[in-house]
């Protein structure tokens, strides 16, 4: 059976905004909905079966969103709720005018969410290791982290989202972790880079731990 996942939009812009945490890789992940929406061009003669679908395809095209899922440890359709929520609530926090259009349209058209099926299987994320030097940090968009592997390869990762044990060294990682040995895990993923407007492929670090 396909699963048929809504997600409710007459949430008021009062409840983003006491939604004080901020979720990086939620925020990427609603910008790029967020761009993909203002491009599909909504107008207000736009049907509501035509909006929902265009909500859909950038949903579903988004980076991030289908490995959230699948990762996230919680069955599929809960996490799937879950997820899509958050990121109805980034895109209001975020002030998406595209979105808001959509919602604000529905929500007097008496519709309360949006409904979509999604696939039955979610393509598991697999989680690899690498081990080896720090010989590079660079504090950009979102921490950079350069490991020269014991194999004598350089592979570049990314710090997106919070990893555990991280606060003893993510605020002066330039120090705490330059020249360092460590020992880490991760997943490769696609994410949204605002500041050259395309989608990038990345090693996301899930565990750092110094030797």
């Amino acid at each position: 059976m396909k699963k048929i996942i809504t997600f409710l939009v007459t949430i008021t812009l009062f409840t983003a905004a006491t939604t004080h945490a901020q979720d990086t890789s939620m925020h990427a992940t609603a910008t790029a909905v967020c761009d993909c929406l203002t491009k599909a061009n909504i107008s207000d003669k736009s049907s509501e079966q035509e909006m929902q679908q265009a909500f859909i395809t950038c949903l579903m095209s988004a980076p991030g969103f289908m490995s959230k899922i699948a990762s996230s440890g919680q069955d599929y359709e809960t996490a799937a709720q879950e997820i899509g929520t958050q990121l109805v609530l980034e895109m209001m926090k975020s002030n998406c005018a595209a979105f808001t259009k959509i919602a604000g349209a529905m929500a007097a058209g008496g519709s309360n969410g949006f409904e979509m099926e999604l696939p039955q299987q979610v393509q598991t994320v697999k989680t690899e290791s690498a081990e080896g030097i720090v010989t590079k940090i660079e504090e950009k968009d979102f921490t950079y982290i350069t490991v020269k592997t014991t194999a004598g390869r350089e592979l570049n990762f990314i710090y997106y989202t919070y990893v555990p044990g991280s606060d003893e060294w993510i605020k002066n990682a330039a120090i705490q972790l330059k020249n360092k040995n460590v020992s880490l895990t991760y997943v490769e993923t696609e994410v949204y880079q605002p500041k050259i407007k395309q989608f990038a492929h990345v090693r996301e670090i899930k565990t750092l731990s110094i030797k």
